[in-house]
């Protein structure tokens, strides 16, 4: 399980080992190294081999064609699991390459507003499809309103995030749709990989 957070927003992913491991280990690993780790690993489909010293205080990632090693943080870090949110009061779905073509557009105009782009949650009525509006606005060249089909459940909602951290959960979701759970527009909204259940991402609220 990897897990990372910035105090805005938390991502946790999920992944099978290829052989079983007879000990549990808890690491704390650099960002900065991991991002090297991942730069080192584009386009490639070595099998990586973490190693980790008896002394415990580094951590050794190894391929056939590099090998890149870390000192560990030491420290502890924070209960992430109590910051998922439990069961949503709405749950969305929608398509991902829609949901992500919503967010670029309205990230043209949110750059003069904090990045701030706002969310209207509705069900359809009447066998009607529901919607997702993604709304922001600039106040010298004007706003923009992106409505996105969707499947909605629940209560209506509106509810404000920071778009530039919607659209780089959106562009690593391979899955065709997206799930995006809500409770109150004060309170983390989550969003998954729609039918997968290896990645969660947790993102703060944004206030207007």
């Amino acid at each position: 399980t990897f897990a990372t957070a910035d105090g805005f927003r938390l991502a946790v992913r999920t992944t099978a080992l290829p052989t079983p491991t007879d000990q549990e280990f808890q690491l704390l690993i650099p960002a900065r190294a991991l991002l090297e780790l991942g730069r080192a690993l584009k386009d490639s489909a070595d099998q990586v081999e973490m190693c980790l010293p008896a002394e415990g205080q580094q951590a050794l990632f190894r391929t056939l064609e590099f090998e890149l090693a870390t000192q560990l943080i030491d420290a502890n870090f924070p209960d992430y699991e109590a910051v998922i949110p439990p069961e949503p009061g709405t749950r969305t779905v929608l398509q991902t390459t829609d949901f992500l073509k919503a967010c670029k557009q309205a990230e043209i105009f949110a750059r003069e507003s904090s990045n701030i782009a706002r969310l209207e949650l509705q069900a359809g009525v009447d066998g009607q499809s529901g919607s997702v509006k993604v709304f922001a606005q600039a106040d010298e060249t004007g706003s923009n309103e992106t409505c996105v089909e969707a499947v909605v459940e629940g209560e209506p909602l509106q509810i404000a995030f920071n778009v530039r951290f919607l659209r780089d959960v959106l562009e690593v979701i391979q899955t065709p749709n997206v799930v995006l759970e809500t409770n109150q527009p004060n309170t983390p909204g989550v969003i998954r990989p729609h039918g997968e259940d290896n990645y969660v991402h947790v993102l703060m609220p944004m206030h207007t």
